[in-house]
């Protein structure tokens, strides 16, 4: 319900003189051409009502102007200032607007040229009457101020009550959307049927963002961290990212384009990320594509595991993928293969240069020169050590499986000392 005006300056209609009243009643009865007057140089000025084609959409719009004119005559000829009764047409048509996706600004940019032409075609209308002159200028005209003013007062606040309005229901169906994919993500039904509701595509596959909140700036400066970041990121084009805070972070899932391969995805979206100037320097976990509740769900665990593991090992960058660890980490996921794992290295720890040697064989991807260079070592000591290694292991460190299970266990030890 539109709000009634308070009374101010300028607000009580002035009684038209009984010279003034004939013309007034006869322009009224001419409202039509006015009302067509109006709608042409709306539709020719304001672009986004020239775009409009929906011809529903465009009787609306002339519809309204033909409200709005009928309300100037009659708060004249009655000498009373529109109620919140007649003003409703008016709140109830800014609220379309705004789910038919008109800009408010366009709105009332429309309004302002709809009540210039207005004026101007009563001005007309009088403008042979020289006796009514002062009446028109000096009394008629500080009402028509007024007038713009609250039809343009109604009408911004019925389009940001139903803007706000909007974007509370947006927030309860995200939170619900959420809810799902971490409390209850068998929920197949409930999942699909809200992410329709927010225009998401619940069979399309979504990649999980993790991004560490600031430390002590409490839940109120962590949802308006959460917005900042979604916004940046729904500057891509492409479908809407949805977010929500999770285990004191801000979780976000943005959409893998239709048929693009996940892989390639991932790779653009961390160059994409790199260049944002809004997160350049915030660190963020990159989780594996899911589809569904589930995999949304494991896709921000991911995320959050990828963002944890770059942050412990101090890897350089601020981007972690988890595909970079995903294999290391699935192993170390089960506690009996960590214990095996363990017991790997617990073999060699005896000599603990041997340790420091196999650490920085991995590190230095096998490149045999670089890392007898960084050890400070002589070649064909790095080749004993090696030998040493393989013999205390039984192991071949050419073998693509033994990398892999000593690359899980070097990577579990380097977490442990930097939790230390």
């Amino acid at each position: 319900m539109a709000r009634a005006a308070k009374p101010r300056d300028g607000a009580a209609v002035p009684a038209i003189s009984r010279r003034m009243a004939p013309e007034v009643r006869a322009l009224s009865q001419r409202a039509e051409s006015i009302v067509q007057r109006v709608f042409a140089t709306v539709r020719e000025a304001v672009p986004e009502y020239a775009a409009i084609r929906d011809p529903s959409v465009v009787r609306e719009v002339e519809t309204m102007i033909r409200i709005n004119v009928d309300i100037w005559f009659r708060a004249l000829l009655s000498a009373q200032a529109p109620d919140a009764a007649v003003l409703k047409p008016v709140a109830d048509f800014a609220r379309r607007r705004f789910h038919q996706g008109i800009a408010l600004t366009a709105l009332l940019h429309s309004f302002r040229v709809g009540c210039t032409v207005l004026w101007q075609a009563f001005l007309d209308g009088v403008q042979h009457r020289h006796d009514l002159r002062d009446e028109v200028l000096l009394r008629l005209s500080p009402y028509m101020m007024f007038h713009t003013d609250l039809l343009g007062q109604t009408i911004s606040h019925a389009y940001v009550d139903e803007q706000r309005r909007g974007e509370r229901w947006q927030d309860r169906l995200q939170h619900e959307l959420c809810s799902i994919v971490f409390d209850r993500p068998e929920d197949i039904d409930g999942f699909r049927e809200r992410a329709q509701a927010l225009g998401v595509d619940p069979l399309g596959r979504r990649i999980a963002l993790a991004f560490a909140a600031a430390p002590g700036g409490g839940r109120g400066a962590a949802e308006d961290e959460l917005e900042s970041l979604l916004r940046a990121l729904a500057g891509r084009d492409e479908p809407r990212p949805v977010g929500t805070l999770w285990r004191e972070h801000a979780v976000i899932w943005v959409a893998v384009t239709g048929g693009e391969n996940a892989i390639h995805h991932e790779r653009r979206l961390a160059t994409q990320l790199g260049q944002m100037p809004a997160l350049r320097s915030q660190p963020v976990g990159i989780g594996l594509a899911g589809t569904g509740a589930r995999g949304w769900h494991l896709s921000a665990e991911q995320a959050l595991r990828a963002l944890d593991i770059g942050r412990r090992l101090a890897t350089r960058g601020r981007l972690f993928r988890y595909s970079d660890y995903v294999l290391d980490d699935t192993a170390l996921q089960s506690r009996n293969v960590a214990g095996y794992l363990e017991g790997l290295l617990e073999l060699i720890a005896p000599e603990p240069h041997l340790l420091e040697t196999l650490d920085c064989y991995f590190l230095q991807r096998q490149q045999r020169k670089v890392v007898a260079a960084t050890l400070e070592i002589h070649p064909n000591t790095l080749s004993y050590r090696l030998k040493r290694i393989e013999t205390l292991l039984k192991a071949d460190l050419d073998d693509l499986s033994w990398q892999s299970r000593l690359s899980a266990a070097l990577l579990m030890r380097r977490m442990g000392r930097a939790e230390a």
